[in-house]
């Protein structure tokens, strides 16, 4: 989108000032919200976009979380913690592959940050309004205070400005892709059966277990 130069100007002048203050604002509001979360279930749709390699990939999904615990379905894979041990589900080959969840997880963030990853390691700036499926949103950016350590650089929240509720999320890969989360619906202290949080075989009949701790 092209900008009057005076007024890029007189915007990148402000930015320590007001921008900076407005995303802390919005972020603790959203962060005091989530405090009366016990549980989420949320589902969306995903894209992986790779312009240079011609990957434009789109699937739809869904995801349970309580505190560290998670539940994520996306496509054919199946994804789930209980704290401890992770999970990976593949459709396809009716596999599960089980790891500890320190080693799975690794540099990226965890989906049970999904709505609060902002809360940690992050320096944020307020990017000005952008209007998502037909409402106004607040476009936050959030940059990793350490860089080096992440395979994104950027990570873009777009929040509802009515609802205040991430509708949006786009993480910005170090490597030229991009993987946009858009928030179809979005259900607080929702009720998940606990059962949820680990990986049953008896519901994947033949499943094949390829148990990485070992």
């Amino acid at each position: 989108m092209q900008k009057n130069t005076l007024l890029w100007i007189f915007m990148c002048l402000m930015a320590p000032m007001g921008f900076a203050q407005d995303s802390g604002k919005i972020l603790d509001e959203l962060s005091a919200k989530a405090k009366n979360f016990d549980s989420i279930y949320a589902e969306y749709s995903s894209r992986l976009l790779d312009e240079q390699n011609g990957i434009d990939l789109k699937q739809e999904g869904s995801i349970r979380v309580k505190g560290k615990l998670y539940n994520l379905e996306l496509g054919d894979y199946i994804l789930i913690t209980d704290g401890e041990t992770h999970w990976t589900y593949e459709k396809g080959t009716n596999d599960c592959y089980v790891d500890y969840l320190e080693d799975v997880e690794g540099d990226s963030f965890s989906p049970s940050e999904m709505f609060t990853l902002w809360e940690n390691d992050f320096k944020h700036e307020y990017k000005g309004s952008e209007t998502i499926n037909g409402k106004s949103a607040h476009w936050i950016n959030l940059y990793p205070n350490q860089p080096a350590d992440k395979t994104f650089h950027t990570i873009q929240l777009y929040i509802d400005k009515s609802k205040m509720e991430v509708v949006r999320i786009v993480v910005k890969g170090r490597e030229g892709s991009d993987v946009i989360y858009n928030v179809k619906s979005f259900t607080p202290n929702a009720e998940i059966p606990a059962n949820k949080f680990k990986f049953n075989a008896n519901d994947f009949p033949g499943v094949n277990i390829i148990d990485n701790r070992i």
